[in-house]
């Protein structure tokens, strides 16, 4: 165990590096999450991965150079993780939002996000009133064995040997991103391309189309900015092999943000803070409140600072504020028409299930798929099959063969123009 603990203002800058590159990536526009499920852009898979591949050599090799961690496997209880997973990926899938990118998508000034909130609100209120009852009690006890890793139990474990698992893992995870295509039909592969090779014209046409939904509703104009970030915030986070070698390093910083709040007793998560904010205001005398009050740390901060970290980037680097402009994700719309009542409706029931299923399976894509992946977590992976079976089942239920682009065909020389879209990317 760490002899290491934060003060809770250390919770601010963390959460706020934390949103400013989720915000830089495009991750708290819900229709990178519905592109995901969608499988149709795989940017948030090859995310996951590199960050826990990364994350784990980096945290097991220093416990194995001595350095004490503090570590918090999630408990795996296999049928309210299981469930709790599903829940959590039909929602996802639904309203496009997971509970941090919800607060990311706040500091990006999205309207939809003002449904997610109160959604994931209730979601977690909901959970804090069946945590109680018999049917609560049997999904969190029945089949529990702990806090389980690959290998066993940590303290059955040695450092040497927790090292080669992670090593193993990042070797498994990084194959994996060197023959898997960013975007589906692409032939670029993650990291066989970390250089950045051409694009093929389909990928271009993919590029352009990304970067016309992540600036969907605002303002920005291009050039406005300094070359070189734009070719960052333009060029790179759209790139079809995943990682350039600049796009590489920031996500070996978010590995290594999520490995120092490990360090410093406060595991990673978001969907905690939505529990704490009911049990402190609407149902303080549930035994679930009781749990969650008692046993906070520093994720309300933390959540705090992930909402300025994204208003931040989206105000003054990436230009990719909307000042709450009405705008219809282009896969929901193209399946369902621009309604924004609609909308907002099934980002509400969406967001209640993500949030709903996350506390049932005690936490979410920070606490359970990063943090816990990190520290190779077998809930955090059972977590993670469950949620990526649920959403891609149910984008497919949902969605069907809607087109995702933002005009239903987008040729090679630019991306036409939909309702509250304002900008026209600029191209190298």
């Amino acid at each position: 165990m760490s002899g290491v603990t934060a003060p809770l203002g250390v919770a601010l800058p963390i959460g706020a590096a934390f949103g400013m590159v989720a915000g830089l990536w495009g991750i708290g526009n819900p229709e990178t999450v519905i592109r995901a499920a969608r499988l149709v852009d795989r940017l948030l898979l090859g995310c996951f991965l590199f960050v826990t591949a990364v994350g784990a050599v980096v945290l097991y090799g220093l416990h194995a150079l001595g350095v004490p961690m503090h570590f918090a496997p999630k408990p795996l209880y296999v049928f309210g993780v299981i469930a709790g997973g599903v829940l959590f990926g039909t929602g996802a899938a639904i309203s496009g939002y997971f509970p941090g990118t919800a607060l990311i998508a706040l500091g990006e000034g999205r309207r939809d996000a003002l449904a997610a909130i109160p959604g994931g609100l209730l979601g977690a209120a909901a959970w804090t009133g069946l945590f109680g009852t018999p049917v609560g009690q049997w999904l969190t006890t029945t089949a529990n064995y702990g806090g389980l890793v690959a290998g066993g139990y940590l303290n059955a474990q040695t450092p040497g040997r927790m090292l080669a698992i992670a090593i193993g893992y990042a070797a498994l995870a990084f194959i994996l991103l060197k023959y898997l295509p960013r975007f589906r039909g692409g032939e670029r592969c993650c990291l066989r391309e970390l250089g950045g090779a051409t694009p093929s014209e389909f990928e271009r046409r993919m590029m352009r189309d990304t970067i016309a939904y992540l600036y969907e509703g605002t303002k920005e104009r291009p050039g406005r900015r300094r070359p070189w970030f734009e070719r960052i915030y333009r060029a790179q986070v759209a790139h079809p092999a995943f990682f350039t070698r600049t796009i590489a390093v920031v996500a070996t910083g978010v590995a290594a943000l999520v490995v120092l709040s490990i360090f410093l007793r406060q595991p990673f998560g978001q969907s905690t803070t939505y529990s704490w904010v009911v049990g402190e205001l609407f149902m303080p005398h549930f035994a679930y409140s009781h749990q969650v009050i008692r046993s906070i740390g520093w994720e309300p901060l933390s959540d705090l600072g992930v909402l300025i970290g994204a208003f931040l980037t989206a105000r003054f680097l990436s230009g990719r504020f909307t000042a709450f402009r009405p705008v219809v994700p282009p896969s929901w719309r193209h399946r369902f028409g621009p309604g924004r009542t609609k909308r907002a409706v099934a980002v509400f029931i969406g967001s209640f299930l993500t949030l709903f299923g996350a506390r049932m399976a005690g936490g979410c894509t920070s606490g359970h798929t990063l943090s816990g992946g990190i520290q190779l977590s077998v809930s955090a992976w059972l977590f993670t099959a469950s949620m990526l079976a649920a959403m891609v089942i149910t984008a497919r239920l949902v969605y069907r063969n809607a087109d995702w682009s933002i005009t239903p065909e987008t040729d090679d020389h630019a991306v036409g123009s939909t309702t509250g879209s304002q900008v026209t990317p600029r191209w190298p």
